[in-house]
């Protein structure tokens, strides 16, 4: 029993122990430190479990009382329990196991060397795909294809940047697409060329659906698979629910298939694209027609048909600008070397849309990362509310990475999520080399800075935007607190006035993102009631310097009462 922890029980709450005598308890966690984020019972030593709800919540005395004969009973030993950590922002089924994973390529040599043997490991493969890339591995920070040709010329390859935003083909590639000087740009893309308008291999933007659609598609089969992999991956990483961002409905039979086998490890909230029939923006910037209610029967029916709390529907995604490093974030100002990116919406469009979806009840997460985009966000939302005289939508802005300061009051005023990433704001040489130098000093001062929202009482739900980055919650966490790589550079912190504390990122991995998700009264916190998903740590995440937040292990994740990953040695 920790001896510094004190345990207050009301009248209230003795008569609930009571009650709970009446049923039976599965399993009791005991001399533990339970951080509950429950506002009226804050921390406890122990917890009940009864089915997938948690029973009971209070000192390892009185929860010990609770137990029947065949209760399982676990120790913690004084390790510090958390609610299960949601991803508010992620992708899956994710990377196939078929694609490389290139986010661990620092220099053009490693580039060069996995590729080829990735290659060399996969020669049936008729096409060599995969993410992961940044600009800072390669000379002057400018991609080309002739540094994959260099390696692999016999087959097509095409590689996403980190961000997704941007990719790299070689020449093989761009001959299977017959793409050549004269192919135009598209609508909301750049196809990237040399100065004799020959393309260089990179795409940017809607430009890459000139490549993506000669890629052969995965199979269901490779889909399934990859979605158990990563579900094993996620959970090991003490996450219990995630909101994916994306959704393609082409793709959703695989989690029902999952869903069917009882196979499902994390909660699932799916996001669908905000134009049914041409995705997260109109495919020649301005809509060629209004969207009507009829449009939207579909996810009408699903948002009925699956509600939670495993599969669960109700809210949509757009995308209103790109991504900083590739110069498509939409500014107001011009980036450092000129241009301000690409905004994909027109106001207008934008503002009907989004009254739509408002109307109908649906949540809506729009993707904006530079100033402007952030600010036709906000815009939308409020005309959504002023002209649907709604309040409680919790529209959510994805990344923002780059807010206009003057901007930061409207998401408390409207309500309005702001749904950030940690790890965006891990100063690696990306961030140092390209992403900083484009803003200059002073918007790169307020950039990925999770305080000016916490400062500003906006509701900030915390995710990895995985297969961007990493999703385990943990070392993002860490990011968050010291805005520092792992090896504590830069001294001091990349712009230090941005960082929080261990127990605000918490909050915003759990209680915040299950606001986001309309779930806090079924999770996001430990109290009687709630499912029972929560995360076993081998530290004390609240007290430790926060460079041992690194090692920390994950050692129990628990979903709905039942355990998807349980470390070795626990």
């Amino acid at each position: 029993m920790l001896s510094d922890l004190r345990v207050f029980v009301t009248a209230a709450a003795i008569l609930s122990f009571a009650t709970c005598h009446a049923q039976h308890v599965d399993r009791i966690l005991i001399n533990g430190k339970i951080f509950t984020e429950d506002d009226a019972h804050p921390q406890a030593e122990a917890l009940a479990i009864s089915g997938d709800r948690i029973l009971a919540v209070g000192s390892t005395d009185q929860i010990k009382s609770l137990a029947s004969p065949d209760t399982a009973i676990l120790d913690l030993h004084g390790r510090l329990v958390v609610p299960g950590f949601q991803d508010s922002h992620l992708h899956f089924p994710g990377k196939s196991v078929n694609e490389i994973d290139l986010h661990s390529v620092e220099t053009l040599s490693d580039f060069q060397q996995q590729l080829a043997a990735f290659a060399k490991a996969h020669p049936s493969l008729p096409w060599i795909t995969g993410a992961g890339w940044g600009y800072s591995a390669f000379p002057n920070q400018t991609v080309d294809k002739k540094y994959i040709d260099a390696v692999i010329s016999d087959r097509a390859v095409y590689l996403f940047e980190r961000d997704g935003h941007m990719g790299l083909a070689n020449s093989k590639a761009l001959a299977l697409a017959g793409i050549t000087a004269a192919t135009p740009d598209p609508p909301n893309g750049h196809i990237m060329r040399e100065p004799n308008g020959e393309p260089t291999g990179e795409f940017k933007e809607a430009a890459q659906d000139l490549i993506a659609n000669k890629i052969p598609p995965s199979t269901p089969d490779d889909q399934y698979q990859s979605l158990l992999q990563h579900m094993d991956e996620a959970a090991r990483s003490g996450i219990t629910s995630v909101q994916d961002a994306y959704t393609s409905l082409e793709t959703f039979p695989v989690f029902e298939r999952a869903a069917a086998a009882n196979a499902l490890k994390l909660r699932f909230r799916f996001a669908p694209p905000i134009l049914p029939l041409e995705g997260g923006a109109p495919a020649k910037h301005k809509l060629e027609k209004p969207l009507t209610e009829s449009d939207l029967s579909a996810y009408r029916k699903l948002r009925d048909t699956y509600h939670g709390p495993l599969l669960k529907f109700g809210a949509t995604k757009g995308f209103l600008d790109g991504t900083v490093d590739a110069r498509t974030a939409a500014m107001f100002q011009p980036y450092v070397g000129g241009g301000t990116g690409i905004p994909f919406w027109e106001q207008d469009d934008l503002n009907q849309v989004v009254a739509l979806y408002d109307k109908e009840g649906f949540q809506v997460m729009l993707h904006a990362i530079g100033d402007k985009a952030i600010n036709m966000a906000l815009n939308a939302f409020e005309y959504a509310a002023r002209t649907n005289n709604t309040t409680g939508r919790r529209h959510r802005i994805e990344h923002v990475e780059v807010p206009s300061l003057s901007d930061l009051p409207r998401f408390k005023q409207l309500g309005v999520i702001a749904s950030t990433q940690p790890m965006f704001a891990s100063p690696d040489a990306t961030v140092l080399e390209n992403f900083a130098p484009l803003l200059g000093p002073d918007r790169a001062s307020h950039a990925d800075s999770f305080k000016i929202f916490d400062d500003a009482g906006a509701v900030q739900a915390f995710g990895s935007d995985w297969g961007v980055f990493p999703f385990e919650p943990l070392p993002a966490i860490y990011t968050a607190v010291t805005r520092m790589t792992p090896k504590s550079t830069p001294a001091g912190g990349w712009y230090p006035a941005g960082r929080i504390s261990v127990e605000a990122a918490l909050r915003h991995y759990t209680r915040d993102g299950a606001y986001a998700s309309f779930d806090e009264n079924i999770r996001g916190t430990l109290a009687p009631g709630k499912l029972a998903d929560f995360t076993v740590l081998s530290k004390d995440i609240l007290t430790i310097p926060p460079a041992e937040i690194l090692t920390t292990k994950v050692l129990l994740t628990v979903m709905g009462g039942k355990d998807t990953y349980r470390d070795k040695d626990f």
